[in-house]
């Protein structure tokens, strides 16, 4: 998903180099620009993550998922492009222990930083937006085993699905004094690897993941 990655920060470079123009187009319409500006922004987030074991060879599967509490960060910027309509970019960054499932066999990275776009719509009487988000996250995964060797040797093996997936979110955000306070709910796309294990086709799949976050964010006006 890297390409979809280099698209997020292609569209964001035509978004940058048009903005003035169109802030100075909505300066006269009256649109609520308490979201405009460079922003950064700290909270807590839930993570359902899991994995999923495939024996392609025979059928058999074997899934395992867990929830955990997470702090999160973004940094980012955003424009009015139309009067109430607003446009941004965004990293972000979750952060918890890892993930560990069958035994501790299998591992999901709990460091997972993003890129997104980021198109709202806000409403100047209640100082609030709410907004879609879509661009791509960097998921780590990886599954230790015992592989048997062609001299019949039993040696450890390791099998990683380190990829970037979709993500799509849907959130709200208020201006409350200073600060903005969020709320968001995201869901993280699926990513496969493909292994061999002692001679059956293998798949790890990271599964789909869903996070709910909280965030206190600040605006740094320019």
């Amino acid at each position: 998903m890297k390409k979809l990655a280099f698209s997020v920060f292609a569209a964001a470079l035509t978004f940058g180099a048009n903005a003035a123009d169109s802030a100075k187009a909505v300066a006269t319409t009256g649109a609520f620009n308490g979201f405009d500006g460079i922003y950064f922004g700290l909270g807590v987030a839930a993570v359902d993550n899991g994995v999923k074991l495939e024996n392609v060879t025979d059928g058999d599967k074997d899934s395992d998922h867990s929830t955990r509490l997470a702090g999160t960060a973004v940094l980012g910027y955003g424009k009015a492009i139309k009067e109430k309509a607003f446009l941004g970019l965004e990293a972000g960054l979750d952060a918890s222990q890892n993930f560990e499932y069958f035994n501790g066999d299998a591992k999901v990275n709990g460091l997972t930083p993003s890129v997104a776009l980021r198109l709202g719509y806000a409403h100047s009487a209640t100082k609030s937006m709410i907004y879609l988000k879509a661009g791509a996250a960097y998921s780590k995964a990886k599954y230790n085993f015992l592989q048997v060797t062609p001299s019949l040797d039993v040696v450890n093996s390791q099998v990683k699905n380190s990829k970037w997936s979709p993500i799509v979110a849907l959130g709200g955000e208020k201006v409350c004094g200073k600060i903005r306070t969020r709320l968001e709910a995201e869901y993280r796309f699926r990513a496969n690897k493909s292994f061999d294990k002692n001679g059956d086709d293998m798949k790890l799949t990271n599964r789909g993941a869903i996070t709910l976050r909280a965030m206190a964010v600040y605006t740094v006006k320019m």
